[in-house]
């Protein structure tokens, strides 16, 4: 583009400008105006602020670090912003600074909840500092309600951690009493299973095999005593069997014939009657004692029966005895060995006895070894597990106890206040130069645009350019406006 045609845009443009003059100024004269119409008529405002300085020295100790909970007020300020504008704070601190009546309706109560929501606002400066703004009309009672506000909203801000340390606390007695119960339960089974199986434990098997080796030596010892006391038995039962008191006295009756046969035979010859008779006498007691002894049955056990034992008895008590000898007779002392055997054998019988029904018991603790080693193991394995258990919980519950007293200590230190709330020397509007300044901007910028869409939307041809563009041929002269009725 050369200089001229730039010369002849910047002429076409001021002409332009000349023409809509009228609706240039008007708006730049209004604007200012109208701006300072809205300065003076706008509702003042009053604005007052307080900044609160959350700290978390645990956290920068290396001792109590790990006993310390953190308020995270970064991640947590999109919720503490809901919250600082829920109906629940909003309407206690309406109600303690009787901006409502407890008779207004709930439109009243809702109204004023939403202007003091709209009035509030929330900002968090760095990562520990928060800064709480309050916008009203009204200078009255600005401190008190922002008061009532900061400590509303330190409450909720620090509640999260407080409660959590109560639960954490109360949770944790709760869980700890149940896992003693249960462990001192454990401790109980325990405790009964060994009494119940007190000579069965693994501790005394060694014992208890050593024993049974010990038991079944002395029981195969007592046997083969019992079998020699019952051999010795049947021997001596066998011979006192074959006594028959009538053989005894037919021998005895023998006897005495025979001497009386030896005397009558001194004096007498074999023919005499009475040598007749005492032999007739001797060949009938032989004969009688042959067919005795021929008929005799011993039995085959070689045992006596009770009756064989009195009748013999019987035998040795009327059995007369040498008074100068001052001897029982053999039957007697036969006898008497007799019943010193049974009784020897009735005594191993039940030693025998008594050692097979305790080898048996001891037998029987000895198999169970596996079964009660195994029982001891799973008991001791869930008491082991519940004792863990159990500590784990006990030292969490006094790191909560130790924490929940942390907090406690640290409670008045924690929150700092930095800039209290200020009553506000004047209002927090815009000044009026800015809404002066404003409102010739505003009036410059309308009255161009106006100016503008007017001349876009105007068709009159004022340039012999534009002629030439639109019809193609030069311009030969141009008529000058003509007065009107001429």
């Amino acid at each position: 583009m050369t200089r001229g045609e730039i010369s002849k845009n910047a002429a076409a443009l001021l002409w332009a400008a000349w023409r809509r003059r009228y609706l240039i100024a008007i708006p730049m004269l209004l604007m200012p105006l109208i701006s300072l119409s809205v300065s003076f008529l706008s509702t003042k405002q009053y604005e007052s602020s307080t900044t609160l300085l959350f700290q978390e020295a645990s956290q920068h100790n290396p001792f109590l670090e790990d006993l310390s909970i953190a308020i995270n007020l970064k991640s947590r300020m999109n919720s503490l912003n809901a919250l600082l504008h829920s109906r629940h704070i909003l309407a206690s601190v309406a109600w303690k600074m009787k901006m409502f009546k407890t008779n207004s309706t709930k439109e009243t109560k809702s109204k004023v909840i939403q202007e003091l929501s709209k009035a509030l606002s929330v900002e968090l400066v760095g990562d520990n500092i928060i800064k709480i703004r309050y916008k009203t009309a009204h200078k009255k009672d600005i401190i008190e309600t922002l008061n009532t506000v900061s400590l509303s909203f330190i409450e909720r801000v620090l509640a999260p951690q407080r409660s959590a340390i109560i639960q954490s606390e109360n949770f944790l007695a709760l869980e700890l009493k149940k896992r003693r119960d249960d462990l001192n339960s454990a401790d109980q089974n325990l405790a009964q299973y060994k009494n119940r199986f007190a000579s069965e434990l693994p501790e005394l098997h060694a014992g208890n095999v050593n024993r049974l080796n010990e038991l079944q030596l002395s029981l195969t010892e007592k046997k083969v005593s019992l079998q020699g006391a019952i051999a010795a038995k049947k021997s001596m039962a066998s011979r006192l069997a074959q006594t028959n008191p009538v053989v005894g006295k037919i021998e005895e009756s023998i006897i005495i014939l025979r001497t009386d046969l030896t005397l009558l035979r001194s004096r007498y010859t074999d023919q005499h009657s009475q040598v007749q008779n005492l032999l007739a006498s001797l060949q009938a007691l032989q004969v009688e004692r042959n067919r005795l002894l021929h008929n005799r049955r011993v039995p085959l056990e070689g045992d006596l029966n009770t009756e064989q034992l009195d009748r013999l008895w019987a035998i040795a008590t009327t059995t007369s005895t040498d008074a100068d000898l001052k001897q029982q007779p053999l039957l007697i002392v036969q006898l008497e060995r007799l019943q010193h055997s049974a009784d020897q054998v009735q005594r191993l019988s039940i030693e025998v006895s008594s050692l097979e029904v305790a080898i048996t018991k001891l037998k029987l603790k000895v198999d169970g070894f596996g079964v009660h080693e195994q029982r001891l193991n799973e008991l001791k394995r869930e008491i082991q597990v519940r004792q863990n258990i159990y500590q784990d919980l006990s030292e969490r519950y006094e790191l909560a106890r130790v924490t929940g007293s942390l907090g406690k200590a640290e409670e008045n230190d924690r929150v700092k206040l930095i800039d209290a709330p200020f009553e506000p020397l004047g209002p927090s509007n815009l000044p009026l130069s800015l809404f002066l300044l404003a409102g010739i901007v505003c009036g410059i910028g309308l009255g161009t645009g106006l100016a503008l869409t007017a001349e876009l939307l105007d068709t009159s041809i004022r340039r012999k350019s534009v002629v030439r563009e639109l019809l193609g041929i030069g311009v030969i002269s141009r008529i000058p406006p003509q007065p009107e009725g001429q």
